[in-house]
């Protein structure tokens, strides 16, 4: 890189963390500052040109129909009920076991991330209720605010992710070996949360025997409320069909990523119709099509500025030159896949993970692929520490949403709470890392390529 380039370099990246510390959004502050960049590299008229013309030629890769049809399906299935379904089964069928609640909100934290593709967002929904579920139970707020913040990160893996479709987009990959690839570190992932839990409730009876309100009994208590409800087991088939629909049809070969999209937004329209009485159906239509605008809106102007700024990166050399000063160096193989992982976790002090993995997946995809690891398998670890950078500290954005929505809760206390789940988190890229075949034995068997 010249001098120039590097200046160029510097100047971008201050320019972006100051948008960033004013509050300017994330698409917005990448376009920015790459603009910048090229003013100071070319010309203002090149920068006019760039940002008249990146931002088209990065959202326009047919792939990406496959993101508002994923994230209309998922508005579609909240709107008929279906993930409140999915909550109520989960904490009818783990009331009995050790905090059942927390495993209740668990589940209905990765079915919200799932639908939304929003870890952030599915903490700022969800916060208030779960903890209000859990601490009724008699757990301690600092258990639900690692519950809930580690559970909206369960949608980064767990089908359909729209943070791995955006993955497969700035990679060239196949989105639907990606989509695959997920499941079996999704599942993985909510046995160490779970287990997590459970290993906390039970240290935290022991603690408490013998007091006159132990939680063994409001937790007994809990769990008598949840056995009394109804259940909305119709609903769950529901979810069944949509995710048989979406991501079945994809692991047999029938239909492509985007096909089973629009698959799956179609029948979770129909199921939407016969849940909804005719009175109300108009609305929630236009409701669910007014929000999935908005979100599409917020993904693509994200991608925009994504793709002004990679422009900038490819202008300045420093894509280039990152990937052949970390190949020159010889270092070996595990140990540059460890550093290239570690340098996610400080980009979640500011960033959301779609943004991350925008920023991210472009340089350290042809670093990675460069020392032949499998390009599907790294995918899946690149986003699943991209999502732990969301709750590592000292700046994991899930855990400032979550203490700024339930405001009695202290950054501290919330922290602390999240430390065992990034433990379970460390855990599980580890055996990921050791056990590829966790990533790569479903999309081989998939009749997808």
């Amino acid at each position: 890189m010249t001098g120039a380039a590097i200046g160029a370099l510097l100047t971008v990246i201050i320019t972006f963390i100051v948008l960033i510390a004013i509050r300017f959004h994330v698409g917005l502050s990448l376009m920015l500052a790459g603009l910048v960049g090229v003013v100071m590299l070319r010309s203002t008229g090149a920068a006019i040109s760039t940002g008249a013309n990146a931002p088209f030629s990065s959202s326009a890769d047919y792939g990406l129909v496959i993101i508002p049809l994923f994230i209309l399906m998922g508005i579609f299935a909240v709107k008929a009920g279906l993930a409140q379904a999915g909550f109520d089964i989960a904490s009818r069928i783990l009331r009995r076991l050790p905090g059942g609640s927390a495993l209740a909100s668990l589940a209905g934290s990765g079915l919200f991330a799932a639908v939304t593709g929003s870890s952030v967002a599915t903490v700022a929904t969800l916060a208030r209720v779960s903890t209000d579920a859990i601490v009724k139970a008699g757990h301690s707020v600092k258990l639900a605010a690692g519950v809930v913040c580690a559970g909206g990160t369960l949608g980064v893996l767990i089908p359909p992710s729209i943070v791995l479709v955006l993955y497969g987009v700035v990679t060239e990959e196949s989105i639907g070996q990606l989509l695959l690839a997920g499941i079996g570190p999704g599942l993985l992932t909510i046995l160490a949360y779970a287990a997590t839990i459970m290993i906390l409730v039970v240290r935290t009876r022991r603690a408490t025997a013998g007091t006159e309100d132990s939680l063994l009994e409001r937790e007994r208590a809990a769990a008598d409320d949840a056995s009394r409800l109804q259940m909305d087991w119709l609903g769950g088939a529901f979810l069944g069909v949509i995710f048989a629909v979406s991501i079945g049809t994809i692991y047999l070969g029938i239909a492509t990523p985007t096909e089973a999209a629009s698959f799956g937004a179609l029948a979770a329209l129909i199921i939407l119709i016969v849940r909804t009485k005719m009175s109300q159906l108009l609305g929630a239509v236009k409701e669910s099509l007014v929000e999935a605008i908005g979100l599409t809106a917020m993904t693509f102007l994200l991608l925009a500025g994504a793709g002004v700024f990679t422009y900038f990166l490819a202008l300045s050399g420093a894509s280039t030159a990152l990937v052949d000063a970390v190949i020159s160096a010889e270092l070996p193989a595990y140990l540059v896949l460890i550093l290239c992982l570690a340098i996610l976790l400080p980009l979640g002090m500011f960033l959301d993970g779609i943004s991350m993995i925008l920023i991210a997946a472009p340089l350290l995809h042809p670093i990675l692929t460069g020392y032949g690891f499998d390009a599907i398998w790294l995918g899946v670890l690149i986003v699943k520490v991209a999502e732990m950078a969301l709750i590592t500290p000292p700046v994991g954005m899930n855990v400032f949403v979550y203490s700024g929505t339930v405001k009695e809760v202290g950054l501290g206390t919330a922290f602390r709470g999240v430390v065992p789940f990034i433990v379970a988190d460390i855990v599980v890229v580890a055996i990921l890392i050791l056990v590829p075949q966790i990533v790569t034995f479903i999309p081989n068997l998939s009749g997808t390529s």
